[in-house]
């Protein structure tokens, strides 16, 4: 099995970097926005479409994947395909605003927080020299 997830970036006026998370629908694991491929979608729309729909952040996604992390998802092993999401304003109100909670947090943070340990050493391979990058290329 297969999706496509958002890594959410919020940048500070200083140049440090946060990262948002959601919770699963079952409010007892910390993820990031993501989904199955949608017919006729490149992969980077449907990183924006779920990080809408999921934590309500609109953004500019880069066609730069980050990597890929694997997880269970209904009992199946699923590799996630994960794109850069560089957000530009949180919605007050979204699909699925009743079903997660999302949270803000440094890259440290977001670590210690996510439930899928592959998904933890993705976060960690992201160093300030990537992140730099990412930004240089965000029109």
């Amino acid at each position: 099995m297969r999706q496509i997830g958002a890594l959410p970036l919020i940048i500070l006026e200083d140049g440090r970097v946060e990262v948002c998370l959601v919770t699963s629908r079952s409010g007892r694991r910390w993820i990031i926005p993501k989904g199955n491929p949608m017919r006729g979608l490149s992969p980077c729309d449907v990183a924006a479409v779920e990080a809408r729909e999921e934590a309500g952040m609109i953004g500019t996604v880069l066609d730069a994947c980050l990597g890929e992390f694997t997880m269970r998802s209904r009992n199946k092993k699923c590799r996630v395909s994960v794109y850069p999401l560089i957000v530009k304003r949180q919605l007050l109100h979204w699909d699925e605003a009743h079903e997660r909670e999302w949270r803000r947090c440094d890259l440290k943070t977001a670590r210690s927080l996510v439930s899928s340990p592959s998904l933890a050493l993705l976060l960690r391979s992201l160093k300030p020299k990537i992140v730099s990058r990412l930004l240089a290329s965000v029109p």
